[in-house]
């Protein structure tokens, strides 16, 4: 059953593998990005995929702050705000225009509506009213212009491509002075900003305090895999145990006789039933006594040759012919007496 289940999950990560890389390449051909790494080459040069991604975001900071800023102009309660978003609608306006144009000559297509985040912002902006709605305003708008800087910036040191460098050199442009437009209103609380990434831990202003925390979190990772290892393992050995102490099932022995007991003699003496003889067969007369210590008889006659006697002895009723070359004595008849043979 283990081992069973054990092919199983062999079996179904593979299939995720090979449906997850065969996700991967159908969509980067569906996104026009075939190549090594997604990189095409233009006419202004390569094309990266962070290239096509800086472009995609410009779009829709585009979409959602020009909505935002024209809604603002009309509900803001503070002259400030509304004369920030003036100015963010009308410059926001313009870098549309621009990066639609850049893509159409790269050929990277543009969403036509804004994420589902943003749209979340300006649902949240619509409900407010008053103070709250300029200060709300104000502060989402900071929010997502602070998210998007670092991601031109990286672009614009980093990019091969002339059209996409001069797309986030004007955005980076565009974009710090919506902050300065937004910071002037007084109303941003920088507390409630988004933290500043994590250089990481490999960092150089890394301490060893700062590993306290991560080395104890990988101790308890170690452990709790070790524990469930070990726990694993007890229970492989206890199902072998029990499996070694079950009793086996009995086998019927195969009904073959072997060679050892159809060679093996009988322990016991074999009894012979007595035969019942009639009387009628049984012998008549006497039959001489036989007699002496066990030797042989010495011979009447000896062999003229070894002086050894003659190894014919008389049968019953048989004579030795007169013509024998060892004995040339007459032959010996029977002297009992013959009884009759029922044939």
């Amino acid at each position: 059953m283990q081992r069973r289940t054990s092919r199983t999950l062999s079996r179904a990560v593979i299939v995720a593998v090979v449906l997850a890389v065969g996700a991967t390449i159908w969509q980067s051909w569906t996104a026009g990005t075939p190549g090594m790494s997604g990189v095409v080459q233009t006419s202004w040069g390569p094309l990266s995929p962070a290239d096509r991604d800086v472009l995609v975001k410009i779009r829709l900071a585009c979409l959602w702050e020009m909505s935002t800023g024209q809604q603002a102009e009309q509900q803001a309660t503070s002259p400030a705000v509304r004369e920030a978003a003036h100015k963010i609608t009308t410059e926001h306006t313009q870098l549309d225009q621009d990066v639609r144009a850049t893509a159409d000559k790269l050929g990277v297509l543009l969403p036509s509506t804004p994420s589902a985040q943003q749209i979340a912002w300006m649902k949240e902006i619509t409900a407010k009213t008053g103070s709250d709605y300029d200060r709300t305003a104000v502060q989402r708008l900071r929010e997502a212009h602070g998210i998007v800087l670092p991601i031109v910036d990286a672009v614009r040191v980093g990019t091969r491509n002339d059209l996409v460098r001069a797309m986030a050199t004007e955005t980076q442009q565009y974009v710090n002075r919506h902050i300065g437009y937004l910071e002037g209103t007084g109303l941003v609380d920088y507390s409630a900003l988004p933290d500043t990434p994590s250089p990481g831990l490999l960092s150089g202003s890394v301490s060893w305090p700062d590993l306290i925390v991560p080395g104890l979190v990988l101790i308890a990772c170690l452990l709790v895999a070790v524990a469930l290892g070990a726990t694993l393992r007890g229970r492989a050995g206890a199902r072998r145990a029990a499996a070694a102490v079950a009793p086996a099932v009995a086998k019927p022995a195969p009904r073959v006789a072997t060679a050892k007991a159809l060679l093996a003699l009988p322990e016991a003496p074999i009894h012979i039933p007595d035969l019942a003889v009639p009387v009628d067969d049984l012998p008549t007369g006497s039959f001489p006594r036989v007699t002496g210590t066990g030797g042989f008889p010495a011979a009447s006659r000896t062999a003229a040759t070894g002086g050894f006697p003659s190894t014919r002895t008389p049968g019953r009723g048989v004579p030795y012919p007169d013509s024998h070359p060892l004995d040339a004595s007459p032959g010996v008849t029977d002297t009992g007496p013959r009884h009759a043979v029922r044939r």
